[in-house]
């Protein structure tokens, strides 16, 4: 009996452990956030390009550096009369070809680098460099968009369960109040219709439920694409709802906050920097360019690879060379009117999306503000309609008023009940988007 007894424990132990493994734990919203930062296909896209703008400056400062060329080249050569070359302190030829056929190995290695090209290299440079930063920031405005893409998806979720819970007591009160109304039906308190538009009602919730249900399971399947979880893969989150801190500073700090910590704002700044470097960058071509290559020649006249000594020519050579593209005294006005309309292109962008910013600050300000005096009307109309339906429920069980006033109030109590939910969640997103606004989300 005690084997049986053991047994049996163990058997009820390993079910509990079995569905203890099949309920997933609600995952913590930064835990999303951070999930969604590491998987999200945007976000990855989004860091490719940054690689790519990283690339560019890296070609730039590759075009900085010296050219360096080597040939080595095999002829057959057939000369028509014989050649001398030099003398030497005897008068004798240093090198000499008879006439006829010959083999010949030449070959040369050169270096070059332009000295000074007006500026042209370190102008390309430092404009690849600040579009390569404006790339990083890039990515990061979208990292804060994605935040708060996130924690709105999360809070719809939790939105949409706790609505769930509500309905769902809803429906239980219902199914007491249709008893109810058939015992007082019996007693000849209420009518037949009376009780079937209790039952009208109740049919009315479990639709509103059933088409919260669905929402929910594709907010939950949008939600794990969005996260980057397999789609098999259950997704729990913590239906805890808690109100965030009232803002108690002015809206001028945030303006200000927004100016200094949007990314978009820092990366405007850079897009200028970099048009006016390209701006130097198109002069440098009205300059005098000055370089210089150093170079070592060899010439072996013989078929060996290898030769004997004495029996080739090698040279090093230096020189320095100057250009002036004449060219650019009249044909330049075209490029100069590009550069400086890019800079004032950007500039204009600059201005734009700062006038952006500051619109979409005081939005979400007003908007946060609006969500927390809005929490208290609700409250308030909770306990009101709370009240409302105790005294209206009073009256319909004693016969003085019908089943409409009783839905009535029963509808204005469930309405309360959820602008409850909405109005906490909503408060939550207007604060994220506040943060969002002054760029301050992703801290």
């Amino acid at each position: 009996m005690k084997k049986y007894v053991i047994g049996a424990g163990l058997w009820l132990l390993s079910l509990g452990c079995i569905n203890a493994q099949t309920t997933p734990s609600a995952m913590p919203l930064d835990k999303a956030i951070q999930l969604a930062l590491q998987n999200n296909k945007g976000i990855k896209l989004a860091d490719s390009r940054t690689q790519s703008a990283e690339a560019r400056s890296q070609e730039a400062k590759d075009r900085s550096l010296p050219t360096a060329n080597a040939s080595l080249a095999y002829s057959r050569y057939s000369l028509t009369g014989p050649f001398a070359f030099g003398q030497d302190a005897d008068g004798k030829s240093l090198v000499t070809i008879p006439a006829g056929a010959f083999n010949a190995t030449i070959g040369g290695v050169t270096v070059n680098k332009e000295i000074f090209g007006g500026f042209a290299e370190r102008s390309a440079d430092l404009s690849a460099k600040l579009l390569a930063r404006a790339s990083h920031l890039d990515a990061k405005r979208n990292r804060s968009e994605l935040v708060y893409t996130v924690t709105d998806a999360y809070y719809n979720i939790v939105k949409l369960i706790r609505s769930t819970t509500v309905i769902d007591q809803s429906i239980k009160q219902f199914d007491e109040k249709e008893r109810e109304a058939r015992s007082l039906e019996k007693e000849g308190i209420v009518t037949a219709n009376e009780v079937l538009k209790i039952q009208l009602q109740k049919n009315n919730l479990q639709l509103s439920r059933l088409q919260v249900d669905k929402a929910r399971q594709t907010a939950l399947y949008n939600f794990s694409l969005l996260v980057g979880l397999p789609d098999d893969q259950t997704v729990a989150v913590d239906t805890t709802l808690t109100n965030p801190v009232a803002t108690v500073e002015p809206l001028s700090n945030f303006l200000t906050q927004a100016v200094q910590a949007r990314p978009e704002v820092q990366a405007n700044v850079l897009r200028l920097q970099s048009a006016e470097a390209m701006l130097r960058n198109t002069k440098s071509i009205m300059y005098p360019h000055l370089g210089a290559s150093v170079g070592y020649n060899y010439i072996n006249p013989t078929a060996r690879l290898i030769p004997e000594g004495s029996s080739f020519v090698s040279a090093w050579n230096l020189g320095l060379g100057l250009t002036y593209n004449i060219g650019s005294l009249y044909n330049m006005k075209g490029k100069l009117n590009s550069a400086k309309t890019a800079i004032n292109e950007a500039d204009l962008q600059g201005q734009q999306q700062s006038d952006q910013i500051r619109s979409e600050v005081v939005t979400a300000y007003n908007n946060y503000q609006l969500a927390l005096e809005q929490q208290n009307v609700i409250r308030t109309a909770v306990g009101q309609a709370r009240e409302n339906y105790r005294l209206t429920e009073s009256r319909f069980r004693n016969g003085l008023v019908g089943s409409t006033d009783l839905l009535e109030a029963d509808s204005f109590l469930l309405q309360a009940q959820l602008n409850v939910i909405n109005a906490t969640v909503d408060a939550q997103l207007a604060y994220q988007r506040l943060l969002k606004a002054t760029g301050n989300n992703l801290n």
